[in-house]
């Protein structure tokens, strides 16, 4: 049998029914040079018996169960310093590696060699198949010299690493994740990647991201924007290596993300999600990136609100579902478009999942 090219690593979370699905979907690639690694965060329920009884069939799949928990940041990055094959892909284990994504993300390397990133669309999709988003539709496709790469994920959105193929002598060079990023670690990544080398972009659908509200409840909603966005912000400005107008472009569009996303995520989703105390800490952080005094009566007193009206949670909840919904159903070609895919979730395992908050 050939060496592996490709590891695939699945961090494990409490989802067994989901992580079956996710391991089934990565064994009938139709490109065979793979292993595909499963790390068990110490979860603790039937995660060991549902690998054990697939590498029955497949001698493909390892398993490493953590004596403790370590966290979900912890785990990815562990699990990345034990990758030795030229290049590494990662699924969550409630996420869908779509058929050929392999075969067509390894031709892209082999047409350009060059590349640091072979990357296809993700669709990103509720539970029950109602598409919200695919990022990569807006991209430019073919091989896109740097900073071209970095640009697009700042414009139109990054990919996502269900859909994602990554050469490990690149990651390795960017000296791998940055865990100070937080959540958004592999965006950080990406933008690095992106803006140094070329990659190369194919919209052949390569994975389906499950949007619902376990997919981000360990995370504070804060961490996906403080200390994350400004931290991106300077390593893009210090890095002379890109054009002064590509990196006068990105810093303002990261700037445009920090603010909205301290209101939306810092002090919205934080009420939703009834932590007072980063809602209370995200309208400063707004005020003082901002210098927006005048608004400081607005909004300081949101923790003190949200306390007072224990109801405020629920409603806010509620219209971002709504919001998301809505936009979701009025972009009829994009739920035409990735109807198949949607029959495959809906007849899928999801006992687990709620709807998005």
């Amino acid at each position: 049998m050939s060496e592996p090219l490709i590891t695939t690593v699945i961090p494990a979370y409490r989802r067994p029914a989901m992580l079956r699905r996710a391991i089934c979907s990565v064994l009938t690639q139709s490109f065979p040079h793979f292993r595909i690694c499963v790390y068990d965060d110490a979860s603790g329920d039937e995660t060991a018996s549902v690998v054990r009884e697939l590498q029955k069939t497949d001698s493909r799949l390892e398993y490493v169960c953590r004596p403790r928990n370590v966290g979900y940041l912890v785990n990815f990055v562990d699990a990345s310093s034990r990758i030795t094959t030229p290049f590494f892909s990662f699924l969550s284990d409630d996420d869908v590696m779509l058929p050929g994504f392999f075969k067509v993300a390894i031709e892209g390397f082999n047409r350009y060699p060059e590349a640091a990133l072979s990357i296809l669309t993700s669709i990103r999709m509720s539970a029950t198949g109602l598409t919200f988003d695919a990022p990569l539709l807006h991209w430019p496709e073919g091989l896109l010299p740097a900073p071209d790469g970095m640009l697009s994920i700042l414009r139109h959105g990054n990919p996502d690493l269900a859909s994602l193929l990554i050469r490990r002598d690149v990651w390795e060079q960017l000296g791998g994740w940055d865990p100070e990023i937080g959540p958004c670690f592999d965006v950080d990544f990406e933008l690095r990647a992106s803006s140094r080398f070329p990659v190369v972009v194919s919209k052949q659908p390569g994975g389906v991201l499950l949007v619902h509200r376990g997919s981000n409840e360990a995370k504070s909603c804060l961490e996906w924007v403080w200390p994350a966005l400004p931290r991106m912000a300077s390593k893009l400005v210090q890095d002379e290596s890109i054009p002064a107008e590509a990196r006068q472009e990105g810093a303002a569009i990261l700037t445009g993300m920090l603010k909205k996303g301290l209101i939306t995520r810092g002090v919205m989703r934080s009420i939703a999600a009834g932590r007072w105390d980063d809602a209370e800490k995200a309208s400063r952080l707004f005020l003082d990136e901002c210098n927006w005094s005048s608004a400081s009566n607005l909004i300081c007193p949101a923790r003190r609100i949200g306390q007072k009206l224990p109801g405020i949670g629920i409603l806010l909840r509620t219209l971002f579902a709504t919001r998301a919904y809505l936009r979701a159903v009025g972009n009829l070609d994009l739920q035409w478009r990735f109807r198949a895919y949607a029959k495959l979730l809906r007849t899928s395992c999801l006992e687990d999942l709620q709807p998005e908050a």
